[in-house]
Formats: structure tokens, sequence, C-alpha cells
């Protein structure tokens, strides 16, 4: 069952283009072709369950297995062909291969000229490995070659250059490694909700600042990391002006070194979705526009379908909130129809924490419109996954925005346990966040009065509290995904959600 679960994968990741040079591969090939039989029913989207009937049916019981790893075999040799055509990492080691050979048979000025072309096009491309590689190469070359026609001072010009790109390489190393685990920290421990966690980071902030001030070479993997490093930073610890000038910075230096960018672009994608999230925080609604469009060309590129899917997620999820924060709720209901095919019948193709911001943006909007066994039918999608959601941050989220959803549907039963299982799991240790306290105010409220003067001395017991809320920086990274403020507010004062919503929009 391992096997074919690789093979799904890999035949679903296919792009359009690796599967026209599959086919063309095929054709070439003698002999009997099962194994293209079972390609076309996995590319036909038939389940790993019926996949082994249906393939038995039509070859009549001919050999599963054999198929399964002469397919796998033969797709991975297409990809690797077409890796050596299109990848440049594998074009320098062609010219390191062919300067071997030519050494070899003592061509040795042809030599020098195939390393010649491989160092230029590393240069290009700032790939510090390969780029090692060649300058070692070339001094070993010199070395066996009892250093013919090479001065010491252009000896020792050499070594010191393999100096310094080793000296770059580590920098750049300890910059990515910075970064992963400042990615890390996030994803795991949840937003920034409190000075005490921004302190926690401070020895990350330290080491990185040291890094670039003792860092002279200024490249573009240094200048990208360096820039994905503070907006991150400054995004998720509610500076969203400086989150928003350097991931503009960024994405400024992606678009003039276009032929840097990986493929796919994961760091580009990074990039438009930090400043996305950055003009969400700051309530930029019709700012984020431009970028949700830049995002709709990225899909025009030939990346595999997991990739493409995500790039599709992340525009459904932002244009979807832009519409939920503003009061839209038809639009939006609208916009996830349309989305119902091609991303959420996908759905186990995306990322864990997609998946869950999916779901919970669903039951979201059903609570916005008023339908919360609708709502709760998403929820129960995240909740009865066993512990596939329960270690990310937006898991919290949702158990918050359950307890709302249960609070609708008149269901106070386990409110008290749930509420301090949330309060165990959030490790509140001294500090304990003001929405998340006056939410569990809130719905202990349920059944809410019905008569307008005591819903009146019940909203002023809530009405200062929001007020201070709101003003908190560190509040706005739970807000995001649902403005819980709003929503008691429109529950106590009998107005409308998504006029109050539309209200602190324009305002």
């Amino acid at each position: 069952m391992n096997d074919i679960h690789a093979l799904l994968i890999l035949v679903n990741s296919l792009t359009k283009a690796e599967k026209r040079y599959f086919h063309l591969y095929s054709n070439l090939q003698n002999g009997d072709k099962v194994y293209i039989t079972l390609y076309k029913l996995i590319d036909s989207n038939i389940s790993a369950e019926d996949l082994y009937t249906r393939f038995c049916q039509l070859q009549d019981g001919r050999n599963f297995k054999m198929a399964t790893k002469h397919l796998y075999s033969i797709i991975m040799d297409c990809l690797v062909h077409l890796r050596k055509k299109e990848n440049i990492q594998a074009m320098i080691c062609n010219y390191i291969t062919k300067a071997d050979i030519l050494f070899e048979r003592e061509l040795f000025e042809e030599t020098f000229d195939e390393l010649d072309k491989a160092k230029n096009l590393a240069t290009i491309y700032e790939n510090d490995p390969l780029l090692l590689l060649i300058h070692r190469t070339e001094l070993k070359y010199l070395s066996s070659l009892g250093f013919k026609n090479i001065c010491e001072r252009d000896l020792v010009k050499k070594q010191m250059k393999i100096n310094d790109i080793i000296k770059y390489t580590r920098n750049t190393n300890l910059h990515l490694q910075l970064y992963d685990i400042l990615k890390h920290r996030i994803t795991y421990k949840g937003d920034i909700r409190s000075n005490k966690q921004k302190d926690n980071l401070n020895d990350l902030v330290l080491s990185e600042l040291n890094l670039i001030a003792n860092n002279s070479y200024k490249g573009f993997e240094a200048r990208k990391l360096h820039l994905l490093f503070q907006a991150t930073y400054y995004l998720n610890t509610g500076n969203y002006k400086s989150a928003i000038r350097f991931y503009q910075e960024l994405i400024t230096l992606f678009e003039s070194n276009q032929h840097l960018i990986l493929n796919p672009p994961i760091y580009y994608l990074s990039a438009l979705k930090g400043i996305l999230d950055s003009l969400h925080l700051a309530g930029l609604y019709q700012e984020m526009l431009f970028f949700i469009d830049r995002l709709r060309k990225m899909q025009q590129g030939d990346y595999a379908t997991e990739f493409l899917l995500e790039i599709n997620a992340s525009i459904y999820q932002y244009e979807q909130v832009s519409y939920i924060n503003t009061g839209k709720f038809e639009i939006a209901l609208e916009l996830s129809g349309n989305y119902g095919d091609h991303l959420f019948k996908k759905i186990d193709l995306l990322r864990l924490e997609t998946q869950l911001k999916l779901y919970l943006n669903t039951a979201i909007l059903y609570l916005c419109l008023e339908k919360p066994e609708r709502a709760r039918k998403s929820m129960k999608k995240i909740f009865s996954s066993g512990k596939l959601f329960h270690t990310l941050p937006s898991y919290k989220t949702a158990r918050l925005i359950n307890l709302l959803i249960l609070a609708e549907l008149g269901d106070y039963s386990f409110f008290e346990n749930e509420i301090n299982s949330i309060k165990r799991n959030i490790h509140y240790e001294k500090h304990i966040y003001r929405t998340e306290k006056l939410l569990f105010r809130f719905v202990m409220s349920y059944p809410l009065p019905s008569y307008q003067k005591a819903q009146n001395k019940l909203w002023m017991q809530f009405q200062k509290e929001i007020e201070k809320i709101r003003e908190d920086k560190y509040e706005k990274q739970l807000l995001k995904t649902f403005d819980i403020l709003s929503w008691v507010e429109s529950k106590l004062t009998n107005r409308p959600f998504a006029e109050i919503l539309e209200e602190n929009y324009i305002g």
C-alpha cells in the first residue's frame, strides 16, 4: 500500500509539461505497455481502494505489483531527464562532468573552458555549493598539472575566493536556520499575544542582526532571508507598517531577480501571503486586491498540482476573509460555492494548516449567516479528525469559535469543562488574554436575556472591555480570524452583525 500511495502522489503532482513528456517517452517504448493502463486509471482520479479491482478488470488479472513498480520507475526517469534539460543545477553539473572527461583525455584548455562555463552559470544563479565545487575542482586540476602557467599571486587569489564562498555559505546557512526556527515557533506556539512572548524572540532577533552586521557580502540569498526574517517578525509582533515595508522590499527583490526564484517559487508565495496577512490585520482590504491579483498570475505557472492548489486556497481565503470582515456574507457564500469543486474536493492534498483554515472559514461563514447547524457540520470535520490538527495554532481558535456556535445552538452542557480545557491547552501562565477571557464570560451568559433593559445592562458590562481590547495590537491576531468583539456587540445590542462590521471597516 505504501508503493501505491507514493505512486498516486507522484502521478497527481505531475505538471502539464511533465505529463506531455511522459506520453512522448512511453510512445517510444516497445512491448506491452500495461503500466499505461495503470497510469490512465490514476490520472482519472480513481480511489486507491478501487484501483486494484479496476486494473484487474481491464488487464485480466495481470501483475499489478509489477505494473506499479514499472510505472513509478518510468515516471522518475522522465522527471530526471526533464530536470537535466530545465534545471540550472543539472546544467552546471553537466559542465563539471564534461570538464572531468576532457581532463582525463588531456584536453586541458577545453577542460578549463568547461569549468569557466560552469563557473559563470553558478555565479549568475548564486549557486554557492556548486561554485565551491567548481573552484576546488579547478585547483585540483592546476595542482595535477604542477601549477603550470599560473603565478603564486593568482593561486592565492583562487584560494581566497574559496574561503569567501565558504564564509558566505556558512552565514547564509545560519540565516536560514534562524528564519526556520522563527517560523517553527510561530507555527507551533501560535501568534505573539504579549510583550513577554515578543521578548522570547529576542535571541533570534539579536542573532539575525549580528549576522547582517558581520556579513560583508550582500547577495540575493542573504538579502532575501534577511527581509523574510524581519517581515515575519514584525507581522507576528503587531508592527504591520514595518511588516508591509519589508514585504514590499522582498517582492521588489524577487521581481528584479526573476532568474533566482525557485521552482516552485515558495518564498515568493510566502512574501505575497505575508503582505496580505499584514494588510488583513491592518484592515486594508481594498489594498489586498492588488496582491491577490499577483497570486492569480502565479497560477499561470507550470507547477506541481499541490503547489497550484495552495495558491488557489490562498486566493480563496484572502478573498473570503475580506468579504466576511466587511459584512458581505452573501458574496462570501457565493464565492464558497464557486470554489467547491476545484478546491474542497481536493482538500486532502493541501497542508494541514490550510485544510484547518478552510474548514474554520466555512464554519465562520455559516455562523455569520445565522446558520449554526451548518457551521457545526464544518466544525465536526475538524474535531472528528483525531489528533490531526491538535498541534496547529488555528485549532485553538477553532475551539473558541465552536463555543459561539454551541451557544447559538443552545448546547450549554459542557461549556465550563471546555473552557477549563482550553485554558489549560493555551498555557495561560500569568497572562490571560483579554479576548478569550471576554469570550468565556460572554458564552457563560447564555441564554442571553430577552428583555431590552437586561440586554443593555449586560452590554454595559462588556462595552468598556471591548474598547480596551480594540486598542491592543496583540489581540488583533485572534480577531483577524473572526471579529468576536463585533459579534458580542451585535448579540447584546440587537444590531445586525454585518452592519457593525461594515461600520468598523469604514471607521
